[in-house]
């Protein structure tokens, strides 16, 4: 789907003398918008432990998470393809009713997320079950994103309509007010691309049937401010 819209700068035609030339100019602005489905998912995991030492949190955390990254192996994701994004250690404190008394360390929780790039979207749900399955207990959220070739691809057609709107703009108005466009004199370009991106999901569970999650659409809008001279 392709949406098109053009913009005239609220400016009249001008005659731009403190730059000491006579050129006249009219500016339009021409944006289009252009819709596909994403073609990359991000998903970011997280196991989270705790032990009464340093030492038995994070060995519990690895544990752990070296079933995760077996199952995602198992689900044909590569180690290109998965990033440690956060890894903490915190202490646990025992609560004292006595505020003034020293905290008390009891425990520790070791947090290793990692964010997972997927291609084949239309496994998301399996691999996000799979890793629960293996140990992945916190799913911090899901974005629907766009590769890098394809975006260059779909922002290339926005700005290819939306200076073909811009120039269009400019020729209804010059043909109302019977002047004649001696060509463009300045182009400035723009893009806008939002990825949707899905918060962080309830705890994960185990058990349940499997994640059902829908990508929907993706918009990339350019945008054209052109300046052309007249006579």
């Amino acid at each position: 789907m392709v949406l098109i819209s053009a913009i005239v700068i609220a400016r009249p035609l001008t005659s731009e003398t403190a730059t000491n030339t006579s050129q006249k100019t009219i500016s339009v602005t021409g944006t289009a918008t252009v819709s596909a489905a994403p073609d990359e998912a991000l998903l970011d995991l997280a196991v989270q432990t705790q032990g009464t030492t340093a030492t038995e949190a994070t060995t519990n955390n690895a544990a752990l998470m070296a079933k995760v990254m077996g199952a995602l192996a198992s689900e044909g994701i590569s180690n290109d393809s998965i990033q440690t994004i956060s890894y903490t250690l915190t202490p646990i404190y025992q609560t004292n009713v006595n505020q003034s008394a020293p905290s008390i360390i009891i425990g520790y929780t070791a947090t290793n997320e990692i964010q997972v790039t997927v291609t084949d979207l239309g496994s998301i749900g399996r691999i996000i079950d799979q890793a629960i399955s293996a140990g992945v207990n916190q799913v911090q959220g899901i974005t629907f994103t766009l590769s890098d070739a394809k975006l260059a691809t779909l922002q290339q057609q926005a700005l290819q309509l939306a200076v073909q709107n811009a120039d269009g703009q400019a020729k209804a108005m010059a043909s109302t007010l019977g002047i004649t466009i001696t060509g463009p004199t300045s182009i400035s370009p723009g893009y806008t691309f939002q990825p949707t991106n899905y918060p962080r999901l309830a705890e994960a569970a185990s058990g349940a049937a499997q994640t059902s999650i829908q990508p929907g659409t993706l918009q990339v809008t350019a945008t054209v401010q052109v300046t052309y001279g007249f006579a």
